[in-house]
């Protein structure tokens, strides 16, 4: 099965071709590109991966989007753009959140059993969830990063946990307590379509099921909920 991969729900526009075979899952190509225009760049990426991957839209037969959490906007271009290339195609969806594949890239490449993913919420806050080599430990929190530090250390800290987001580049300071932090420049700090290829369960989905992961309101929301005319 042939799979176009995308996220747009970072600072990152990410999108990746790969086949699947009985329970193998090769990555064909991969393009990742820095971009706060996700509606001007996710095409055209998804368009060079295929290129380099040597085939074509034509050919999928499984769209994959990564539904969060993370930009409320990012997310819902991705989710818009899945939909309609799996309505022009025929292929089907599968969804990911961008935690799992934050941490499946750390999983694979780093001699490591216990990643905690954590992503810049803004306002001062992340979203954190736990990994090991067997899926998710726990659920998604969003939460103050002095929160998070504090509940993680509650178990002690851990020489074998590896930190990894932009979430802990942010917040090194507040989180390095807790676990290894890679250097700034780490690879290991960025979500990737090929991380997404390698931790979703790839269950098909309905478009209508395919929906944003929002572990909180929207900005837009919580802005207008304090504007004190919002509700003249």
């Amino acid at each position: 099965m042939l799979i176009l991969a995308l996220d747009s729900s970072t600072n990152v526009v990410t999108v990746a071709v790969a086949r699947t075979a009985a329970d193998e899952r090769e990555i064909l190509a991969e393009v990742s590109v820095p971009s706060r225009g996700a509606s001007e760049a996710l095409l055209p990426a998804a368009h060079d991966a295929l290129k380099l991957a040597g085939t074509g839209l034509e050919e999928v037969q499984r769209i994959l989007v990564g539904v969060g959490p993370g930009t409320f906007t990012g997310i819902r271009i991705a989710l818009s753009v899945a939909r309609a290339l799996a309505l022009g195609t025929g292929a089907t969806l599968s969804v990911n959140s961008t935690l799992a594949a934050l941490a499946a890239s750390a999983l694979v490449s780093v001699e490591t059993r216990d990643v905690l993913a954590v992503l810049d919420a803004r306002r001062r806050e992340v979203f954190a969830q736990r990994f090991g080599a067997e899926g998710a430990r726990g659920g998604i929190l969003c939460l103050a990063p002095e929160e998070l530090a504090a509940l993680s250390l509650e178990a002690g800290p851990e020489a074998s946990l590896l930190v990894v987001g932009d979430g802990a580049i942010r917040y090194r300071e507040t989180l390095s307590g807790i676990g290894r932090i890679p250097p700034d420049a780490s690879p290991l700090h960025r979500v990737t379509a090929a991380g997404h290829v390698l931790s979703a369960d790839l269950s098909p989905v309905p478009a209508g099921e395919a929906v944003p992961l929002y572990i909180r309101e929207p900005d837009a929301e919580v802005r207008r909920d304090l504007n004190p005319w919002s509700k003249a």
